[in-house]
């Protein structure tokens, strides 16, 4: 069933690898947009829309007070977006107009 779901997903969405960072986590993984052209894709625009929650496959979660690694690689997890405190696209997928590309544009604040 989760794997249905996750492909489910994955065939609906366009993906950025990013760190999302939460008031007690922060997870690597990939986030997916949906598919409705290059403004629905931008991270801000997500971010400030109407959604309530980001999907994220291959999530590596550290817990923030003690640094440990979940030994788990989780292949589908939803976060609400009013629990994100920030959001640092990285590797190839980043790009300026995501976020991405410099320091003093990558991290996105949700208020």
């Amino acid at each position: 069933m989760v794997s249905d779901l996750i492909r489910a997903v994955q065939s609906t969405s366009g993906t950025v690898q990013a760190l999302v960072v939460t008031r007690f986590f922060n997870l690597e993984g990939r986030i997916h947009f949906p598919k409705l052209g290059k403004e629905g894709r931008r991270l801000s625009n997500m971010l400030n829309g109407t959604r309530r929650f980001i999907a994220m496959t291959d999530v590596q979660i550290t817990h923030r007070a003690d640094g440990v690694k979940d030994p788990k690689i989780h292949p589908f997890i939803e976060i609400n977006v009013e629990a994100i405190e920030f959001i640092q696209p990285y590797g190839e997928d980043a790009s300026p107009e995501d976020g991405g590309g410099s320091s003093d544009s990558s991290h996105f604040r949700v208020s």
